[in-house]
C-alpha cells in the first residue's frame, strides 16, 4: 500500500556536514599469536631488558612500543592476549624503576600511545564534521590522550610506587592494578566520562569473558592487571606467582556456558539498515524521502508478532511535530498486529529541552499517550557543549550544529512491547556498564540498542563499538538487537556471540528468531560491589606486603632462583 503523503514537518535543528564513506577493512585474528606470546615469554626475562631499560631513551622507546602492542588488543585486530602481555612487560618496566619521575613518565607514555592509535578514528570526524585541519585534530588527539586519559593513570600509579616502599610484588600485584582499576573509574566519570578503552573490552572472545556476569567489564580489567603482574613477577623469576595468572585464566576457562538466565520463547525479528547519508537524514525538506525508505524495506515484512526495529533517528523530526505521520505508522503495524521500535526526536515542552529518544509503536490508540526513552548519556561536543556559555562565544569550533540536546531523566521505564521488557540505549550510552545496568532487572527480556556509527566513517570505531555492545550483553546476560543506520546491525546473543550481522554499507533488513531471557546476572544485581572487594583484598594484600617481616627462609629461596 501507499503509505504516508507529504507532510510538513516542524523539524528540530539536527544539520551536521556528511562526510564520505568508505569500505572497512577488516583484519583477521593471528591465532600464533599464542605461540609468538609463549616464545617472547619464555626468551625475555626481567634482568634481559636491564640494559636497555635503564639507557637514557630506552624506557620511554619501550613504553611507547609497549602502549601501541596494546591497542591490538581491540578492534580492529581483537588479540586479546596482546593486553596481558603488553601490561606485564610495562610492569617489567617498573620493576626496576627507582623514582617516581621515572614511574610517571613510563605510565604516562604508555597510556598515552596506547589511546593515541586506538583512537585514530576521531580524525574522521574532527575532520570531516568539525573541519579541522588534519594537524589541528592529530593534536587534539595526543593532547586528549596526554591529559585526559593518560594523566590519572600515571599519578595514581605513581602514588602506587610511593606507597609500596621498594617491594616489588606489592607494587605490581597489588597496589598498580589499584591504581589502575581507580584511574579506569576517574576516566569513566570526569568531565562526563569517556570509558571507551577499558582493556577488558578486548576479552569478548576470550576466556576471561566469562567473568563478565560477575564483575563486569571493570572487573575483567582488574584480572588483566592481576594476571600480568603475576606473569611480570615470574619473569623475574618470581615463579610463586604464576599460579595467580594460571588460577584466574583457568577459572575463566571453567566458567564458559555458565548461565544466570532462562530462555523464554522466541520472537521473530526483523531489523532495517536505512543507510541513509547524513545530509539526507539533516535536511528537514527531505524528512519523507528518509521516511519512505524504511518503509519501502519494511512494509513486506509486517506481519502478526513480528518485532521490527529502525534505528537512531530513523525518524529524523520531533515527536509532537510529526504527529499524523506518527499515528499513520502506529496505525500500519496495529492492523496487523506486529511493533515498530524506532529511533525519534522529541521535544515535549514545546521546544525547551530537546531529547534523543526511543518510541514503540503498534500497540496503542493514541501516539500522544507514548512515553520515550530519553537518552541519558549525551556526547560532549557531539550532542551538547560542556560549559556552553564559556567554550560557544570563543568561536565556531564550539558553535556546533546539534549541540544542544537535553539529558533524559537517570530513571526511566524499559521499553515494553508484544509482551517483553527491553533495556534502551542509544550510540554513546552503550560505552556506560553502570548506564546500561542501571535499567536491567530480573524482568527484563533483552536490550534494544540504537545507534548511527556513519558518524566514525570507515574506521575502526565500528567495530570497536560493536564489541563493547557485546560486553554489555556479556554483563547482564541479555541479547542484543542492535540496529544502526549503516552498520554494524547485529542480533547478539545472551553470551556476547554475534547471531547475526548485516553488511555494512548497504540499505537492507534481515529477519531472524532471538531468543529473550529472565533472569539477573551477579553484576547486574550488586554492580561493581563485586569489584569493591577485589580492591579491598589487593589493599590488605599490599599493607601486610608491607608491614610483613623478612623471613630469612624465604630469602634464601628467593637467593636460589632469582638471577
Amino acid at each position: 500500500m501507499q503509505l504516508f503523503t507529504q507532510y510538513n514537518f516542524a523539524i528540530y535543528p539536527y544539520d551536521i556536514n556528511h562526510a564520505i564513506r568508505q569500505p572497512r577493512l577488516t583484519v583477521n585474528k593471528e591465532q600464533s599469536m599464542f605461540k609468538i606470546i609463549f616464545f617472547l615469554m619464555n626468551s625475555l626475562d626481567g634482568s634481559r631488558l636491564l640494559n636497555l631499560v635503564n639507557s637514557k631513551w630506552g624506557g620511554a622507546i619501550c613504553a611507547i612500543v609497549l602502549g601501541v602492542l596494546l591497542s591490538c588488543a581491540l578492534a580492529p585486530f581483537e588479540i586479546w592476549p596482546t593486553a596481558i602481555l603488553a601490561y606485564a612487560f610495562m610492569m617489567m618496566l617498573l620493576s626496576v624503576a627507582k623514582s617516581k619521575k621515572k614511574v610517571f613518565f613510563t605510565t604516562l607514555l604508555f597510556y598515552a600511545s596506547y589511546a593515541t592509535v586506538s583512537l585514530t578514528w576521531l580524525n574522521f570526524v574532527m575532520e570531516g564534521f568539525g573541519e579541522l585541519p588534519a594537524v589541528l585534530s592529530n593534536f587534539v588527539i595526543v593532547v586528549f590522550s596526554f591529559l585526559y586519559i593518560a594523566l590519572p593513570y600515571a599519578v595514581l600509579n605513581t602514588v602506587a610506587f610511593y606507597l609500596s616502599k621498594g617491594k616489588t610484588a606489592v607494587f605490581l600485584i597489588c597496589f598498580m592494578p589499584v591504581a589502575f582499576i581507580l584511574s579506569d573509574f576517574f576516566t569513566g566519570w570526569f568531565l562526563t566520562g569517556f570509558p571507551w578503552l577499558y582493556p577488558g573490552y578486548s576479552c569478548v572472545d576470550g576466556p576471561l569473558k566469562n567473568f563478565a556476569p560477575l564483575v563486569g567489564v571493570r572487573g575483567i580489567s582488574a584480572l588483566i592487571y592481576i594476571m600480568s603482574g603475576a606473569i611480570a613477577l615470574t619473569a623475574l623469576r618470581r615463579f610463586l606467582f604464576l599460579p595467580i595468572a594460571a588460577v584466574i585464566l583457568l577459572l575463566g576457562i571453567f566458567l564458559e556456558g555458565v548461565s544466570f538466565v532462562t530462555p523464554l520463547k522466541a520472537v521473530d525479528v526483523t531489523m532495517v539498515q536505512g543507510n541513509i547519508e547524513q545530509q539526507v537524514r539533516n535536511d528537514g525538506s527531505r524528512t519523507n524521502e528518509v521516511v519512505a525508505t524504511y518503509w519501502d524495506l519494511t512494509k513486506d515484512k509486517i506481519r502478526k508478532d513480528r518485532l521490527i526495529i529502525w534505528p537512531e533517528s530513523a525518524l529524523p523530526f520531533a515527536l509532537e511535530y510529526g504527529t499524523s505521520l506518527v499515528e499513520e505508522l502506529n496505525n500500519a503495524f496495529k492492523e496487523k498486529d506486529s511493533a515498530l521500535i524506532t529511533g525519534i526526536l522529541s521535544t515535549p515542552d514545546a521546544g525547551i529541552h530537546a531529547y534523543n529518544s526511543i518510541i514503540a509503536l503498534g500497540e496503542t490508540s493514541d501516539v500522544l499517550s507514548i512515553t520515550p526513552y530519553n537518552k541519558r548519556e549525551l556526547v560532549p561536543f557531539g550532542e551538547i557543549v560542556p560549559f556552553a556559555d564559556l567554550l560557544r562565544p570563543l568561536g565556531s569550533i564550539f558553535v556546533i550544529p546539534n549541540s544542544s540536546f537535553s539529558y533524559g531523566d537517570k530513571v526511566q521505564e524499559p521499553i515494553k512491547v508484544k509482551g517483553l521488557e527491553f533495556t534502551p540505549a542509544i550510540c554513546y550510552e552503550a560505552i556506560f556498564p553502570e548506564t546500561v545496568k542501571a535499567m536491567d532487572s530480573d524482568k527484563t527480556n533483552a536490550i534494544v540498542m540504537l545507534s548511527n556509527d556513519s558518524w566514525f566513517g570507515p574506521t575502526k570505531a565500528p567495530v570497536q563499538h560493536l564489541n563493547i555492545a557485546r560486553m554489555r550483553s556479556l554483563e547482564l546476560q541479555k541479547p542484543m538487537l542492535r540496529d544502526t543506520n549503516s552498520g554494524i546491525t547485529a542480533y547478539i546473543d545472551e553470551f556476547g556471540k554475534i547471531q547475526k550481522v548485516m553488511p555494512t554499507d548497504v540499505a537492507s533488513s534481515i529477519d531472524f528468531t532471538f531468543t529473550p531471557v529472565l533472569g539477573q546476572t551477579l553484576y547486574s544485581k550488586i554492580g561493581d560491589y563485586g569489584l569493591l572487594g577485589i580492591i579491598v583484598l589487593l589493599i590488605l594484600f599490599g599493607i601486610y606486603g608491607n608491614v610483613r617481616k623478612p623471613d630469612e627462609l624465604k630469602e634464601q629461596m628467593n637467593k636460589l632462583i632469582r638471577p
